[in-house]
């Protein structure tokens, strides 16, 4: 069996670990890498691989790949997955795929009319305590389920938000929803089925100086019937 290819975008921490886990996997193989950076400020130097300073000359030159991982900044990730597929390559998208509805159902369009795969990574749903409440739901044992409510106490300080990052940047990083918060929305989701009536509130408290976005809120909803 052939191993699958694969090309990261995006070399920065999350990156970097995409680019391990496929060296790892013995179905695997990593073949090339792409970011905006020098390769030289990037230390990767032990991926011995070509390296490239766009997406457009990665796609045009480097055609020879399967898999395109997506690891840039959050505000990007739907103009690199629309690139990558209509290149006929499959993409694996760090969470969230993109900041606005329209631009997901357009990646899943392309995705289908191209034939390729959408792969979003949510490693939440393989946690131990996740696989075992799901375990618990399937099989009822806690009877007919009524109300949920989660809570996500989570805090990054200025060290996340300040120096040479994207991260607090309204267009490039969208907020805790779309960061932080995302994993337990899709673990409701997966657990529970989609939802309606969304009331919110959201306020800045403790991050004014340090992000374009709020960092706390609370939703209110309704799950849709079937769910």
């Amino acid at each position: 069996m052939d191993k699958i290819k694969f090309a990261v975008i995006g070399c920065g921490h999350i990156g970097k670990r995409h680019a391990q886990m496929i060296a790892r996997n013995p179905h695997a193989t990593l073949v090339a890498l792409c970011d905006i950076k020098d390769k030289s400020d990037l230390q990767i130097d032990k991926y011995e691989v070509p390296f490239y300073a766009s997406i457009s000359e990665l796609l045009e030159v480097h055609t020879d790949f399967d898999v395109l991982n997506i690891c840039t900044p959050n505000g990007l990730h739907a103009q690199h997955a629309i690139l990558a597929l209509q290149h006929k390559k499959h993409v694996v998208i760090e969470k969230p795929i993109a900041l606005k509805k329209v631009d997901c159902e357009h990646i899943i369009d392309t995705a289908n009319i191209h034939k390729r795969e959408i792969f979003c990574v949510m490693q939440n749903r393989f946690s131990p305590p996740s696989v075992w409440i799901k375990d618990i739901i399937e099989k009822q044992l806690l009877g007919d389920i009524y109300m949920v409510q989660v809570n996500c106490f989570w805090n990054r300080d200025e060290r996340y938000y300040t120096g040479e990052t994207w991260h607090g940047k309204l267009l490039e990083d969208g907020g805790t929803l779309f960061t932080q918060f995302s994993h337990f929305i899709d673990t409701m989701a997966w657990l529970f089925g989609d939802i309606s009536n969304i009331q919110a509130q959201f306020a800045d408290f403790n991050h004014k100086t340090l992000t374009a976005f709020e960092d706390s809120g609370n939703v209110i909803f309704s799950f849709k019937a079937g769910g």
